[in-house]
């Protein structure tokens, strides 16, 4: 028996709607995705590298997509680009819709996709305590591919790429499952020598010695001084580096005495490194293991929370 075949209206088909993709030109996928580039890297120079192209080349998509767009994306300035308003509105829809697809495709790419575990670390806690222990963890987890980018930025895991993120802060981020690692304390350390030739027994002792800043944290000694009943004495000298790991490294060549965050100078302290000239300490927030919701069923991601658990666990 035949069947027959009725053909739909063309114009019954002129009223669907078309698949999202074809809305978009490939010229202005591809400009999308050099604007992206920018955007991420700061760079029209750098975009131009990671996507194998020209920087005349990204200029070219980039202002194919201003004219799509009817408005500019960058201030352009020498050797920098700043994103204006409205480019900041489209590099969060870029962002989400180019992660949302690496995220739907990483399985289609096979088992090794799903064992990469892509993590931002907050450099000290990178280096203080969980690069020294990562051996551990690959002897243990062999089939999990670790990948590891310092980070003191904001994490935004909509419109990056990684699984998870360890950051400072008191576990309040919005739309993000936050698991408590350790506390944080600031206590002033210094070289065991260095305390004993200088006499350094109470707090307003330090004032006497030269004090060494972090520059992103200004407010750290006075903070700490005035809580411990030092009132608002000033150290005489100081100097001021970038980072925590910097000033710990000073202080253990006797340049002057820092702000240590307790527990991540434990080993420093154990080998005779460095000592607490006094007692008082500071709770100055704590390390958070920070992912999105969609990430709970992450095999390598659970993997890892277990093992990071278990080794905090274990140092306390």
């Amino acid at each position: 028996m035949a069947v027959r075949t009725t053909a739909v209206p063309r114009f019954l088909k002129a009223n669907q709607p078309l698949p999202a993709a074809t809305r978009l030109k490939p010229a202005l996928l591809l400009a999308l995705q050099a604007f992206d580039a920018v955007v991420r890297l700061g760079s029209f120079k750098d975009a131009a590298e990671a996507l194998h192209l020209t920087p005349s080349a990204i200029s070219h998509r980039i202002r194919n997509l201003e004219k799509a767009v009817g408005s500019a994306l960058f201030v352009r300035a020498h050797r920098t680009v700043r994103v204006t308003p409205v480019g900041r509105a489209l590099a969060t829809a870029t962002g989400r819709a180019f992660n949302e697809l690496v995220r739907a495709t990483a399985p289609l790419a096979g088992l090794e996709a799903n064992r990469r575990l892509r993590l931002s670390v907050s450099p000290l806690f990178a280096t203080a305590w969980l690069l020294p222990r990562v051996a551990a963890f690959m002897a243990r987890h062999p089939g999990i591919e670790l990948v590891i980018e310092n980070s003191v930025g904001p994490i935004d895991l909509e419109n990056e790429s990684f699984d998870a993120a360890v950051r400072v802060g008191d576990g309040a981020w919005p739309n993000l499952v936050s698991q408590h690692l350790l506390d944080l304390h600031a206590v002033p350390v210094a070289a065991p020598a260095f305390v004993l030739r200088l006499k350094l027994r109470r707090p307003a002792d330090l004032a006497r010695v030269p004090m060494i800043h972090v520059v992103s944290f200004p407010l750290a000694w006075p903070l700490w001084l005035e809580r411990a009943g030092a009132g608002t004495a000033k150290a005489k000298q100081a100097v001021w580096v970038d980072s925590f790991e910097a000033a710990l490294q000073l202080a253990e060549r006797g340049a002057g005495i820092a702000l240590g965050l307790a527990p991540l100078f434990a080993d420093r302290e154990a080998a005779g490194a460095l000592c607490r000239p006094v007692a008082a300490t500071m709770p100055t927030g704590a390390y958070w293991l920070l992912h999105r919701p969609e990430e709970a069923g992450n095999a390598a991601l659970r993997t890892f929370k277990r093992w990071l658990l278990s080794e905090l666990a274990a140092d306390s």
